[in-house]
């Protein structure tokens, strides 16, 4: 029998999604089965974490998409946060084109995401590694992002 994965992915550009999509749509396709929620921004990640009658395994949010200020979500990283507090069991990928080292420490600090990717690091491959590590319970990390936490630890 296969394992359900329920995915919530939240990005404004709808290529990315498809690519991400069509990227997991091959993941190991004889032991899991990817459903995928999508929303394009704010509002609808909001909407969709608020009003979901399940709980999400894994989401992919990137941290900059259009606010619905009236929730007070002004980015992925406070959708993130609702899902913390909604749904603890969810393993947090965050996205982002940001390369900002005090960014990095804000989100470990308060997110402490299972995957944070710089999207410039990302190729398909790159992105089937990082689902499968976290999924086993791992911590991935894009190669940017070790780069930059290791230059503030120096």
């Amino acid at each position: 029998m296969k394992k359900m994965i329920q995915l919530l992915m939240v990005d404004d550009h709808p290529f990315i999604l498809q690519a991400y999509k069509n990227t997991l749509n091959g993941f190991k396709k004889e032991e899991y089965e990817i459903i995928t929620t999508d929303a394009v921004n704010g509002e609808t990640g909001y909407n969709v974490i608020v009003n979901s009658p399940i709980d999400f395994d894994v989401a992919f949010l990137d941290i900059s998409i259009p606010p619905y200020s009236e929730k007070n979500i002004e980015s992925g990283v406070d959708l993130a946060l609702l899902l913390r507090e909604k749904m603890p069991k969810c393993k947090i990928f965050l996205l982002t084109m940001h390369t900002e080292k005090l960014k990095f420490k804000y989100f470990f600090d308060t997110i402490q995401p299972e995957g944070l990717v710089v999207k410039n690091d990302l190729t398909f491959e790159e992105l089937i590694f990082a689902f499968e590590k976290v999924l086993s319970g791992e911590t991935y990390l894009s190669e940017t992002v070790i780069k930059m936490i290791e230059e503030l630890k120096s």
